[in-house]
């Protein structure tokens, strides 16, 4: 008997990028292709950046390793909050990171000032599940305190729609 296993058409994934990628263009937004899903795999990330992808986003940092080792160079955006422990090594493969905490934030700024860096910041917000994210009323503020933050920019506002 044999394993199971998945083929993955490269061809494909690329042509879908492409096609994803056009459209968007035309309105003037630019894709980021999540590679969480693939487990970070360097073919299939490579395939999404040659359909037209800007970059990437992945929710593990073992994952961003991965990318990184098979010598991918674009930006690569971190969908999760980053751990304290981890800042300096995110400042070193993420151009961004996803976050919902100030204390975070605050440590990515420090560290990216160390490493004479600039990080960007996607502040997620709570939508009503509590599953993650700053509450809708806080958001102006923490915002402000992000904008005036040496050290990292924000980039923008997310949210979950479960």
């Amino acid at each position: 008997m044999s394993s199971p296993r998945i083929e993955v058409d490269l061809h494909k994934i690329r042509h879908n990028t492409l096609t994803i990628s056009r459209r968007l263009r035309s309105r003037g937004i630019r894709t980021t292709a999540v590679t969480k899903a693939v487990c970070g795999h360097p073919a299939i990330a490579q395939a999404m950046l040659n359909g037209g992808a800007a970059g990437l986003a992945e929710a593990r940092l073992s994952n961003v390793k991965r990318l990184r080792r098979a010598g991918l160079t674009c930006p690569v955006t971190l969908i999760r909050t980053p751990m304290l422990s981890q800042v300096d090594h995110i400042m070193q493969v993420c151009e961004a990171s996803y976050n919902t905490e100030m204390a975070v934030i605050t440590a990515l700024a420090t560290a990216a000032i160390k490493q004479n860096k600039v990080h960007g910041i996607i502040l997620m917000v709570e939508m009503g599940d509590l599953r993650e994210g700053i509450m809708p009323q806080d958001l102006g503020d923490i915002a402000q305190q992000v904008v005036d933050m040496p050290g990292v920019a924000l980039k923008g506002i997310g949210a979950n729609f479960a």
